[in-house]
């Protein structure tokens, strides 16, 4: 590990957060709405606005990353420690701290 490999990490998840905004949308609301009154159907109706809830989150947490990664380049010391313990810090993405 060294201040170079922490930025193209950096950039790594930088790109991919830019490229969340581009996966395609899941356009589910078709199929819902000829399966009214089945479970599946009401699932589905749900399911766009639970796609680009996850979407959000992700693209949230790249960008989470990316910053840390960089901020650990520009700081780095003699060890990539400091960059464990930044990265160690964050919490789950599925905990309730987390914002996702």
């Amino acid at each position: 590990m060294n201040p170079d490999s922490l930025r193209v990490a950096s950039g790594t998840l930088s790109q991919l957060s830019g490229e969340v905004d581009s996966a395609p949308f899941l356009g589910a609301a078709e199929v819902a709405a000829q399966l009214v009154g089945s479970n599946v159907g009401s699932a589905l109706g749900e399911s766009n606005t639970a796609s680009t809830r996850a979407k959000q989150v992700l693209k949230v947490r790249y960008d989470q990353f990316a910053s840390l990664l960089s901020l650990s380049a520009d700081t780095y010391g003699d060890s990539d420690a400091e960059a464990a313990a930044r990265i160690a810090g964050v919490p789950d993405i599925n905990s309730a701290t987390s914002g996702g």
